[in-house]
């Protein structure tokens, strides 16, 4: 008799494709059938060296936070708290106020720092010199220099020093990988740290933290002339870099891009530029890492649109809009097929290269997507890999029958969308590639509250004093200004 056919008996080069194509709820409910065959392809689709039984908690987990976070009501699974104070340390400032207050946190973004249960101790310490004004997270998990920090210089008024650490978790303890010392109107505020290299300053500059190490401008030093253009965001985009001003966007070559360095020419003259009508008072731009088991490499710009959430107050109108930088389709054809009988001598630039315009990765946006109505104390804007992230504003909740005001975390999802009209599918279909829309939800219910008396509200000194998203493991931390810093697991 003929044995019956089995999925598990198609070639691995289909399931592969077939199996990038199911969602994820599908994938968790096919595990049941064959656990040990449906992991492995799930782990080949999306390029993880991991064992089956690793991968199957990280998509059970990732299913869990997914849900969770789009429930009615979200809420912490698992909570712990602990004490960010290290009162017998005698390099602390002796402000009271400053010592024990939580200025900075964030999740350093190793994926093998998962852990089953939720725990707190100290792996590493670093002290400073002098109090840290800024702390900045490197968000390639690969590269060796984890974090870079700023302060001032203990001698040298005016100066500050920056300095990028790596870190050692088998002999737990930080090491300086790179110093920079300069004055506080080159070297503030650090802007990105990406793999091996940090932008910092505006005008921008950029430091390569890898051998040889320097420093070089970056970008179009005349929009730091502008009056109300200060740099809100700047944020790695593949192969290139955008830059997001109080009323400009920029888009220019990233300094280094697979191993090899951009040359200097293209780091100050191949840029491109537009310009809004009313200055921004803070942005947060929106990447998406979205795996694709069908190309090896990823492409010069991502696929999907890259969003801006701007925020603004105009005429009394507190307002988050949405702008979303779109894929130049045309960008990504052959150059043999582009400009064909012209003469390519006259269209390149001394450097070699051809029209910006032609270059351009992205299409600029002619005006918003949407414009979204927010509270006047909405602030501090977060946002990971993923798509979700949270801002920070004042509400009333009801806690036991009574209103009390409260500071909350307001949570959203930047994620692509499908046209529901079939005709309109058919004809974008007809017309070639199609881009896929980017939409902003809004969470149901607030992702955290804390309560806060009148005397916070007045004079706008919280204790909430920072906050951070880890949105690979699910995991939300709040530090306040008692040294007090509480890690809540939405998973």
């Amino acid at each position: 008799m003929r044995p019956r056919a089995h999925i598990s008996a198609l070639p691995d080069d289909v399931l592969l494709l077939i199996i990038s194509y199911v969602e994820v709820r599908d994938i968790l409910a096919l595990r049941k059938v064959d656990v040990e065959k449906t992991v492995q392809h799930e782990q080949a689709a999306l390029g993880l060296a991991l064992d089956a039984e690793h991968l199957e908690a990280r998509a059970v987990h990732a299913a869990r936070f997914h849900d969770n976070w789009n429930s009615a009501h979200p809420v912490s699974k698992k909570a712990i708290e602990f004490s960010a104070v290290t009162y017998l340390d005698d390099a602390l400032p002796d402000e009271s106020y400053s010592r024990s207050s939580v200025t900075h946190l964030s999740f350093l973004p190793r994926k093998e720092w998962e852990v089953s249960r939720l725990c707190a101790y100290a792996v590493a310490e670093w002290v400073a010199s002098r109090k840290i004004e800024q702390v900045i997270v490197n968000d390639d998990p690969q590269a060796e220099v984890v974090l870079a920090y700023i302060a001032a210089h203990p001698q040298a008024q005016g100066v500050v020093e920056c300095r990028a650490l790596s870190f050692d978790k088998f002999h737990g303890k930080f090491s300086c990988r790179m110093e920079l010392r300069a004055h506080r109107q080159v070297a503030t505020p650090l802007h990105a740290l990406h793999n091996d290299y940090l932008v910092f300053g505006d005008p921008m500059h950029v430091c390569f933290l890898a051998a040889p190490s320097m420093v070089k401008p970056l970008g179009k030093s005349a929009l730091a002339e502008v009056p109300e253009n200060a740099i809100l965001a700047v944020k790695p985009v593949n192969k290139f870099l955008l830059v997001v001003r109080q009323r400009t966007f920029e888009v220019l070559p990233a300094p280094s891009w697979r191993g090899v360095r951009a040359p200097y020419s293209a780091l100050v003259t191949a840029s491109a530029t537009i310009e809004l009508d009313i200055p921004a008072s803070s942005s947060v731009i929106v990447v998406r890492e979205v795996f694709s088991p069908c190309t090896e490499e990823p492409p010069d710009w991502p696929d999907e649109p890259v969003t801006v959430l701007s925020r603004y107050s105009d005429d009394g109108f507190e307002t988050m809009h949405q702008y979303d930088l779109l894929p130049n389709l045309k960008a990504r054809e052959p150059a043999e097929s582009k400009d064909k009988g012209k003469d390519k001598d006259k269209e390149k630039d001394k450097d070699g290269h051809g029209p910006l315009l032609d270059r351009l990765p992205c299409i600029f946006p002619s005006q918003y997507t949407r414009v979204m109505s927010v509270a006047p104390s909405c602030c501090d804007l977060r946002v990971g890999p993923s798509g979700k992230g949270f801002w920070t504003e004042t509400r009333n909740i009801v806690v036991r029958h009574a209103k009390n005001p409260a500071r909350c975390l307001v949570g959203f999802e930047v994620g692509a969308v499908e046209d529901d009209d079939g005709a309109a599918q058919e004809r974008a279909k007809a017309a070639g590639p199609r881009v896929p829309k980017a939409q902003v939800k809004m969470c149901q219910d607030v992702l955290y509250a804390r309560r806060c008396n009148i005397h916070e509200i007045l004079w706008k000194k919280y204790m909430i004093s920072a906050t951070a998203l880890e949105d690979t493991v699910g995991r939300i931390a709040v530090g306040d200004v008692t040294g007090k810093v509480e890690v809540l697991d939405l998973a």
